[in-house]
C-alpha cells in the first residue's frame, strides 16, 4: 500500500511543482498503478444533462446538429481545442454531463452572471447500454459517521480506518481538488490512467470481473460536499448509446441554477429542429365573461343593456378590446413564463406536449357604468374576464436562435 501512496503523492506534489510541459512530459504516457474498484454498472435507460454558455460557442457551430451540444470535438471548438478539465487533457475530448438539470446550470455558471444566455440539453442513456462508471469517493465521504448507502461514501470501519482509506481519500482529493495551483493536472492523467484500464480482478469474495470503465461518476464540485452527480464519459461511449431529446436557450435566472426558457430545439429524426412561442390574440380559445356591481356580487348581463359613465350604450365587445390592451403584454408572456416549470427533467418533450393552454383573468375596473334590465338600473363596478390562451409553437432558423 504504502508504494501505491508514494505514486500519489509524486503525481500531486509534481502537479503543483512543475510546468504543464514538463508534467506531461513526465507523466502523460506513463500511466501509473491505481487501486481500482468493481465498475459501477448501469443498464436502465436514464437522462443527463449538459449546458453550454452562449458565449461558449462559436459562430461557424451548427445549433441544428446534436453534437454541438455533445463532446466537444477540435472541429467544433472555437479555440481549437478542448481545455483541459477535471477529466481530459488539453486536446482531449471527454462528455461531462449532470445527472440532475440543475447540478449542470451551476456547473456552467461559475463564471457567468444572472441573465447570461445558456443553453441546456438533455441526453437520454439508451437501455441496455451496460454503462460502466469509475466511482470516485471524495476525501469527505470516507467516514463512519456519514450514510451508509450513498453513492459517494465508505463507511466501513475496516477500510475507513486503514491505509487503504488513507488512500482513497487522497485519490479522492486529487480528483475532486480546485485549487488553483496545477489545477486539473494530476486529475485529468489520473483519470487517464483510469480509461485506460483494462484487465481482469478479484473482489473481496472472490468474484471475478473484468475491469474497464466507460467513464468517472463523481460528485459535484460546484454543488459542494453533496451527492450531485457529474458524470465524465469516453466520445466511443457517447456516440454509440446516448441520444439528444432536445435543448432549451435562455438566460441564467437569479438563482443560478435554472433558466428562463425562450427557445426550445427538439431532436427530430437526427436534426434539431428550433421553435419558439407564437401568442397572440387569435390564441384565445374560450372567454368567461363576469360583471360585477358595487357589492361585489356577479350579476348576469345577458338580457338588458350595459351604459358608459355618458349614458352611452356599451357594446358587450369593447370592455374586453380595451382590457386586451391593457394587458396585452401581460397576457401574451404569460406562457413564456408558464412553460418552463413544465419542463421536468423527467418530461417527455415533443411539439405538441409544449403547445399547452393557460387560464388568465383579466380585469377592467368601471366608473359610472351601469346595467339596465326591466327599467331597473344596476352600477357596476368590473368585469372579470376568464380567457384560456393556447401557446403554439413557431419554427425558426438557427440564426434566429443566436
Amino acid at each position: 500500500m504504502k508504494q501505491y501512496l508514494e505514486l500519489l503523492d509524486r503525481v500531486l506534489g509534481n502537479s503543483k511543482t512543475l510546468s504543464n510541459i514538463e508534467f506531461d512530459k513526465e507523466y502523460k504516457d506513463n500511466p501509473i498503478q491505481i487501486i481500482l474498484s468493481a465498475p459501477l454498472v448501469l443498464n436502465e435507460s436514464m437522462c443527463i444533462y449538459r449546458g453550454r454558455l452562449a458565449d461558449d460557442i462559436g459562430k461557424n457551430e451548427d445549433l441544428s446538429n446534436p453534437a454541438t451540444f455533445s463532446y466537444v470535438p477540435i472541429a467544433l471548438n472555437k479555440d481549437g481545442l478542448p481545455k483541459m478539465g477535471r477529466a481530459n487533457y488539453k486536446g482531449q475530448s471527454i462528455f461531462y454531463a449532470s445527472v440532475q438539470m440543475k447540478t449542470n446550470f451551476k456547473e456552467i455558471s461559475k463564471n457567468s452572471s444572472i441573465g447570461d444566455e445558456a443553453y441546456m440539453a438533455k441526453w437520454k442513456l439508451k437501455p441496455n447500454s451496460n454503462l460502466r462508471l469509475y466511482r470516485t469517493i471524495p476525501a469527505w465521504g470516507i467516514n463512519t459517521d456519514k450514510e451508509p448507502n450513498s453513492l459517494f461514501t465508505i463507511t466501513d470501519p475496516n477500510i475507513v480506518n486503514s491505509e487503504l482509506g488513507i488512500y482513497l481519500k487522497r485519490l479522492g482529493y486529487i480528483m475532486i481538488s480546485n485549487e488553483g495551483i496545477g489545477k486539473y493536472l494530476a486529475s485529468s492523467y489520473i483519470a487517464n490512467c483510469i480509461y485506460s484500464a483494462n484487465g481482469y480482478a478479484i473482489d473481496s469474495v472472490g468474484n471475478k470481473y473484468e475491469v474497464y470503465y466507460d467513464g468517472i461518476v463523481y460528485p459535484s464540485v460546484a454543488a459542494g460536499e453533496t451527492e450531485e452527480i457529474n458524470i465524465a464519459l469516453k466520445p466511443e461511449f457517447v456516440d454509440k448509446n446516448l441520444e439528444l431529446e432536445w435543448v432549451i436557450k435562455g438566460r441564467l435566472a437569479p438563482d443560478m441554477r435554472s433558466v428562463k426558457y425562450e427557445k426550445i430545439g427538439i431532436n427530430e429524426k437526427g436534426i434539431i429542429v428550433w421553435y419558439t412561442s407564437f401568442i397572440n390574440e387569435e390564441s384565445i380559445t374560450n372567454i368567461i365573461t363576469h360583471y360585477f356591481d358595487l357589492d361585489g356580487n356577479c350579476i348576469d348581463v345577458s338580457k338588458g343593456k350595459i351604459l358608459d359613465a355618458d349614458n352611452k350604450t356599451v357594446n358587450s365587445e369593447i370592455p374586453f378590446d380595451h382590457a386586451i390592451k391593457i394587458h396585452h403584454d401581460e397576457m401574451f408572456n404569460a406562457l413564456a413564463q408558464f412553460i418552463p416549470t413544465e419542463l421536468k427533467e423527467n418530461q417527455k418533450i415533443t411539439k405538441s406536449s409544449l403547445e399547452k393552454s393557460v387560464n388568465l383573468d383579466i380585469i377592467r375596473e368601471f366608473n359610472g357604468w351601469s346595467f339596465i334590465c326591466d327599467g331597473k338600473s344596476t352600477s357596476l363596478s368590473k368585469v372579470i374576464y376568464t380567457i384560456t390562451l393556447k401557446n403554439q409553437l413557431r419554427e425558426i432558423t438557427t440564426d434566429e436562435v443566436k
